[in-house]
């Protein structure tokens, strides 16, 4: 079962005082669903791209069972705010895309991103120009063709930050699905704080300056969406609405009223 380990990660960038990152440690294996949360400038984006490789530490070790990572690699795949497709592709084509570099014949991998473009609700539609699409469906586009590579860690930032409340919301389970069936681990940024507790098995708190880890707890909401609970039956229920009060105590502790 493949880990990602982030070791004493500390990360400074020049003309900057302090440490974007301070010796952040974690772990991210398969099944997991870790959540990185926390103010504006506490380091999230910063953490995750370390673990892409697209961000060398100044300090501290990032490995994949004992291998190190020094840059991008089909292992991570990255999901953007900006879903950063291709618009001279056709959906299909996007989804194909890795498939295409690593010289998969043409049908086999036009079949492989049909059944992707089910696996996220978008049967049909491989067809179409990615203009011709909403926000919410080229987001799911962009994590099909995260999936392709069939990774084994899925990297995250802010991926449903532009979306308004009610896609967002249809996005979240979506997330969820496809942890559930995917043979990876999962690791993303947010700001919501319901949707941190939803999706995450780990919760994990930065505070900035220095940008730190200063807190992580362990969920099972998700698993309890996987198991079959509908989600207005998890968040209506006490212990996600204590929950969510602790994360954000957690999150805007030392912060000024």
């Amino acid at each position: 079962m493949p880990s990602l380990f982030l070791d004493g990660v500390t990360v400074r960038y020049d003309g900057k005082a302090g440490p974007a990152v301070q010796r952040a440690a974690l772990t991210v294996s398969t099944g997991d669903f870790v959540i990185l949360t926390g103010r504006s400038g506490c380091g999230k984006t910063t953490l995750l791209n370390v673990a892409a490789g697209l961000v060398a530490p100044s300090s501290g070790e990032v490995r994949v069972d004992g291998r190190a990572i020094v840059a991008p690699g089909a292992d991570r795949a990255v999901v953007f705010q900006n879903d950063a497709l291709f618009p001279w592709l056709s959906v299909r084509d996007n989804v194909a895309f890795a498939l295409r570099m690593a010289g998969i014949a043409e049908r086999q991998r036009h079949e492989r991103a049909d059944a992707l473009l089910a696996l996220v609700r978008l049967d049909g539609v491989g067809d179409k120009a990615v203009w011709e699409l909403s926000g919410g469906m080229r987001q799911r586009v962009g994590l099909a063709r995260a999936l392709a590579a069939q990774p084994n860690f899925l990297l995250l930032d802010e991926p449903l930050g532009a979306l308004d409340a009610l896609t967002r919301e249809r996005m979240q389970t979506l997330l969820l699905d496809l942890w559930a069936s995917a043979e990876a681990g999962f690791l993303m940024v947010t700001h919501g704080i319901e949707e941190a507790l939803l999706l995450g098995t780990r919760v994990v708190v930065m505070a900035p300056d220095p940008g730190r880890i200063v807190h992580e707890i362990r969920l099972d909401f998700g698993r309890r969406y996987a198991a079959g609970e509908p989600v207005r039956s998890i968040k209506a229920d006490p212990d996600f609405v204590s929950a969510r009060a602790d994360l954000a105590d957690m999150i805007f502790q030392g912060e000024p009223a």
